[in-house]
């Protein structure tokens, strides 16, 4: 195998190791979570926070309604047991009572409230929790193939840079800096291949004197883009 062949391998080895580490960035990426399952899993905590405030404040409620109706009971029991003879007191008792007894209407219309926020928490959070479950099993199961494709893409570049090292131990050393150099100043690719009388680095016809030599074996830059070209 000559140099050029050599060196236009070599181009074909880094070029498909670019784009297998592109690739593997993208499987990565991929294998963290996703904005949908990020804000399902958000959801659904919102959710169980919501319920779980709704929980505490229906037994507030309903602790303080039974501390209000176990008071008002005692109050009238003082009120009609005949042993308070001062009407004043009387009077005070019974104001009591009906206070007490606005206050247990309007704890039974927020009692009712907080029930009916509760059904409402509860459909919310058992709505979160499965469109989570939904998005985390999708999730779940994409992982297995992306690590599937991460483990193959490891293996290849692997194997890319053992070609890689034993392709640059047969290029001559001048030859080998000039490739690197013009990789740098060109995207990458630093020899074309010639097809049909066009390089394939730029697109572009080349002279015929450029194509002659190019199949004659000699070392020679395109005129369009400078690439060294191979005609193989």
């Amino acid at each position: 195998m000559g140099h050029l062949q050599q060196l236009f391998r070599l181009q074909q080895i880094d070029t498909e190791i670019r784009e297998k580490k592109q690739r593997l960035s993208e499987v990565l990426q991929a294998q963290k979570e996703t904005e949908a399952l990020l804000a399902a899993r958000q959801r659904a905590e919102t959710a169980v926070a919501t319920l779980q405030k709704h929980r505490t404040q229906h037994k507030q409620l309903t602790d303080e309604l039974n501390s209000i109706v176990a008071k008002r009971k005692r109050s009238e029991q003082r009120l009609y047991s005949g042993n308070v003879k001062n009407p004043k007191e009387l009077s005070d008792l019974q104001h009591e009572i009906e206070s007490l007894e606005r206050r247990r209407s309007t704890l039974e219309d927020q009692i009712l409230e907080a029930m009916i926020a509760i059904e409402e928490a509860e459909a919310e959070k058992e709505t979160a929790e499965s469109e989570l479950t939904t998005i985390e099993n999708e999730w779940q199961n994409r992982q297995a193939y992306l690590k599937e494709e991460q483990h193959t893409l490891a293996l290849r570049l692997h194997t890319l840079a053992g070609e890689r090292q034993k392709c640059i131990s047969q290029i001559p050393e001048e030859l080998l800096n000039e490739y690197q150099t013009l990789s740098q100043r060109k995207n990458g690719t630093a020899v074309a291949q010639l097809k049909q009388n066009i390089c394939q680095g730029c697109r572009l016809t080349v002279s015929e004197q450029q194509i002659r030599d190019a199949r004659a074996g000699k070392k020679v830059h395109c005129n369009n883009c400078g690439r060294i070209l191979y005609s193989g």
